[in-house]
């Protein structure tokens, strides 16, 4: 594994190859982008039309985990305050970096409260 990121870390001269070729108006790859350490080496090599919001990477298990345990948690604190009633409303943010910083922990509490759950293709 260690080889392979030094090959894709090897491939840095993209980024510059990335940047003419945007500014001279050129098709530049797109790609999901992200952290090296935290989303491993799919990330690499660099140089090529980020984005970071990836719908088959969105929520993560453990973001989809976080967020049912958050809708519940909203959900208890509002019934015990309010007789057992649920509430009529609830607002979620949907804010991008919140999500790519959480992988997608709004979204799994989006999905807990609705009662849906992300299936991957």
């Amino acid at each position: 594994e260690g080889v392979d990121f030094r090959s894709l870390l090897r491939r840095n001269v993209e980024e510059l190859a990335g940047v003419v070729k945007a500014l001279n108006g050129e098709y530049v790859l797109p790609a999901v982008g992200g952290d090296l350490l935290r989303d491993g080496p799919g990330v690499l090599p660099t140089g090529r039309n980020i984005h970071a919001l990836d719908p088959y990477r969105m929520p993560s298990p453990a973001a989809a985990d976080r967020g049912a345990r958050v809708a519940q948690a909203i959900l208890d604190q509002h019934t015990a305050a309010n007789d057992g009633a649920y509430p009529e409303t609830v607002s979620v943010n949907l804010w991008g970096l919140d999500a790519i910083k959480t992988k997608g922990e709004s979204v799994g509490i989006v999905l807990e409260l609705v009662g849906a759950r992300a299936v991957k293709e």
